[in-house]
């Protein structure tokens, strides 16, 4: 079920501005979507799913018939995560995979559970899910899950609350952003303008 906003994200700023491309013919889509939830329990859901599409027919010598739009890719995983950033729960699913052997791998994604969501996770993902004991594309997926949810975790900060439940999280101090990305360069504006709000909050 779509949640509000959800459905903008194939329409926001009026689709692709980026400059007329030559002439050229749609030929894979990808996509990866993680829409992240906050439980009843107070623990994070981030809900990711990956899809590769082919805009054509095509026969497959292990699918055979393969019709336009089909999901040559369609794997999903579900990340709980708790109030200290540690993944707690993992469900995951396969609908649609090139090979019958994919969905295998499945248990193996439970040695996420214990894994902090922070600075070393995506080593430690692959510590433990790399080469024969992983699948490439849930791994990408799971590198965009680890994003997302320390998006989620400052969106919840500033969800509206029932009375009496439980302040969203903290996720980050400003000295952690510096020098992470162009915007945050320590000599930056920005940075500048978060020091001088955490100055000004100190005095009240």
């Amino acid at each position: 079920m779509l949640v509000p906003g959800e459905l903008s994200h194939c329409e926001i700023d009026e689709g692709w501005i980026l400059p007329a491309p030559v002439e050229r013919e749609a030929v894979h889509t990808r996509s990866i979507v993680c829409r992240g939830f906050r439980r009843s329990d107070g623990l994070i859901d981030i809900d990711a799913r990956f899809i590769d599409t082919r805009p054509f027919a095509y026969d497959s010598h292990l699918r055979g018939k393969v019709d336009a739009g089909a999901a040559l890719h369609n794997m999903q995983i579900r990340v709980t995560i708790d109030r200290t950033r540690q993944i707690v729960a993992v469900v995951s699913a396969m609908p649609s995979t090139p090979f019958e052997s994919c969905v295998g791998v499945n248990p193996n994604f439970q040695r996420l559970v214990g894994l902090s969501i922070s600075r070393g996770f995506r080593q430690a993902m692959r510590e433990r899910l790399g080469g024969v004991e992983g699948c490439t594309h849930m791994l990408a997926m799971l590198e965009v899950v680890a994003a997302a949810a320390m998006q989620t975790f400052v969106s919840d900060s500033m969800a509206s609350r029932k009375p009496g439940e439980a302040p969203g999280i903290r996720t980050f101090n400003i000295e952690s952003l510096v020098d992470t990305c162009w915007t945050y360069k320590s000599d930056g504006e920005v940075i500048e303008q978060f020091r001088r709000r955490r100055a000004e909050a100190a005095k009240t």
